[in-house]
């Protein structure tokens, strides 16, 4: 009887011990919360050379000055922005004597919409 008990007893310390390993290494994600004197997130070296911990950090984007640039080089004379939304950019012109409208979107590159 005794010896039994003693068997059951190692068995549920062995269970125990494997489930407590096995729960330990399962967890790949951890959280790490770094905040500096002045409540900001810590900058570390690696991440200095990322964009989005500048403070004028805007969207990457085809701005107005490289949408003009773009319709110049396709011919129009002029160019004018007609509108600016977040997903184009339309400029008006003209080119051999014709009114013409294009539209750019408003992605890196600026990429012809019509």
């Amino acid at each position: 009887m005794q010896k039994s008990i003693h068997n059951l007893l190692a068995a549920g310390l062995l269970s125990v011990g494997a489930l407590s390993a096995v729960s330990s290494t399962s967890s790949a994600q951890s959280l790490d919360l770094y905040i500096g004197p002045d409540g900001r997130p810590e900058l570390r070296d690696r991440d200095l050379d990322r964009r989005y911990y500048e403070d004028q950090y805007e969207r990457p984007g085809c701005s107005e000055r490289q949408a003009l640039r773009h319709a110049s080089r396709l011919g129009l004379r002029d160019p004018e922005i007609q509108t600016v939304t977040r997903r184009q950019i339309v400029i008006d012109g003209e080119r051999r004597g014709r009114f013409v409208t294009v539209a750019f979107a408003n992605r890196p590159g600026c990429p012809r919409l019509g």
